[in-house]
């Protein structure tokens, strides 16, 4: 391939198409790529901080194809080669009706069967043949698994498609096959994905970039791989989340910071914790079982006004989402099925959704938001509407999504941050045994 040309200020790439968008669209004008939060337009979409003016000349996709899968191949030796890394994702999700905010997710390996993956609010760790899952807001217990050198498949099962995901180069680094390590890629997100081009990109850092773009049924990918390290510098992705409302997409923009290691050695101290089988048994201590429910009294969609008083004498559960929060919706799926079951079976369980964190200033807007979200998804259960979230911050704020277990006297049974394993048989179960401890 030759290099990129310069003329007026524009680079010219003789490659293929600038890029694609919903599929076959083309576009032969400047690109912005990078912008993000883990925040969706429903579909990641990071986009580099960089404004790049290409011009495009064809080379054949399927040339574009063979190079890109060239590079992939090449930076995966690279990762494989180190013998320790430490890295940090720093990643701006933005979707309609969120609030923009850079996340982080802090990863390393080695020396040796060491690995660490490391969000705000979660902390896995693998030490030669055991893994340990460990959460900011829980200080007496951790999870301890087995481990058989698959990270991405241990992190799975234990900690679920919830808010950690499996970096990329961890796959690389582990020799995984290259199809395998494009699947991390999707970030619980992304339908498969294909490898669809490749083009040599130059930012206004003056740094150059072997771009390599991915398209999936829902959305598409770019990444940014410093040709000399080989390493992963830059992400963007946008997706249309599975059962998103029309026109509704993520965008997500990333950048990778990493660095061969000096640091000490990836340890973990269990100290005076105790361990537990899964992520469920790791509850708050900031909703604390036995203790008083915050009273509220918020209305639903409909203008009905529901109060906690209200509903003594019933096992209660709330599920606080918001319409930007894409694992929420997965969270949804699960309580309206609660929902269903419990009316099946004439149990004396309440189930709320509770509406809140929604970006805007206008209620009404808002609320208007809020209703054709929960149109579009066919949902029955009642919502109640946390305009000001004034309920999520008298519940102490535990995330979203986060499900709440009220007894029929008014006391916190349980309480789950986040997406987990059999997230709706454990439900059950929980609320079957509220239900028999009301008895």
């Amino acid at each position: 391939m030759k290099p990129p040309q310069k003329s007026g200020g524009a680079i010219f790439i003789p490659a293929r198409r600038e890029g694609r968008i919903n599929g076959d669209q083309e576009l032969l004008n400047p690109i912005r790529y990078f912008g993000h939060q883990i925040d969706v337009k429903g579909i990641f979409v990071a986009v580099f901080s960089a404004t790049l003016p290409i011009i495009a000349v064809d080379a054949g996709p399927q040339g574009e194809v063979e190079r890109a899968r060239e590079v992939l191949e090449t930076s995966a030796k690279a990762y494989k080669n180190v013998a320790a890394l430490r890295d940090t994702l720093s990643y701006v999700v933005n979707a309609p009706g969120s609030e923009q905010e850079t996340k982080t997710e802090e990863y390393g390996f080695g020396p040796g069967r060491r690995v660490f993956v490391k969000n705000a609010l979660l902390e896995a760790v693998a030490l030669d043949k055991t893994f340990y899952l460990e959460q900011s807001d829980v200080p007496d217990k951790y999870v301890s698994a087995s481990y058989d050198r698959d990270f991405g498949s241990i992190l799975r099962n234990v900690a679920g498609a919830g808010s950690l995901f499996e970096p990329p180069p961890l796959a690389m680094h582990e020799g995984k096959s290259l199809d395998a390590c494009v699947d991390t890629f999707r970030f619980n997100l992304l339908e498969p994905l294909r490898i669809d081009g490749y083009r040599l990109v130059v930012g206004d850092d003056k740094k150059t970039y072997d771009e390599v773009h991915f398209a999936a049924s829902n959305g598409e990918l770019s990444v940014g791989i410093n040709p000399e390290t080989h390493f992963l510098e830059r992400i963007s992705f946008q997706v249309k989340p599975p059962g998103a409302p029309e026109g509704f997409l993520v965008r997500v923009n990333g950048t990778f910071s990493p660095r061969a290691s000096t640091e000490p050695p990836i340890s973990f101290t269990a100290g005076s914790r105790s361990v537990v089988n899964n992520l469920t048994e790791l509850t708050s201590k900031r909703l604390a079982s036995g203790s008083p429910a915050p009273d509220f009294a918020l209305e639903t969609l409909d203008g009905k006004k529901i109060t906690l008083q209200d509903l003594r004498g019933s096992v209660v559960l709330v599920d606080f989402w918001a319409t930007w929060c894409v694992p929420c919706w997965k969270a949804l799926k699960e309580t309206q099925s609660i929902a269903d079951w419990a009316a099946a079976e004439k149990l004396p369980v309440k189930v709320f959704a509770v509406n809140t964190l929604e970006k805007g200033s206008d209620t009404g807007e808002k609320l208007k938001r809020v209703q054709t979200f929960w149109r579009s998804q066919g949902f029955v259960m009642p919502t109640l509407f946390d305009s000001n979230s004034e309920m999520f911050k008298a519940f102490q704020s535990p995330g979203l999504p986060s499900v709440v277990l009220i007894s029929p006297s008014g006391k916190i049974l349980r309480s789950h941050e986040g997406l987990f394993p059999e997230m709706r048989e454990t439900l059950k179960r929980e609320l079957r045994e509220g239900l028999t401890e009301a008895k």
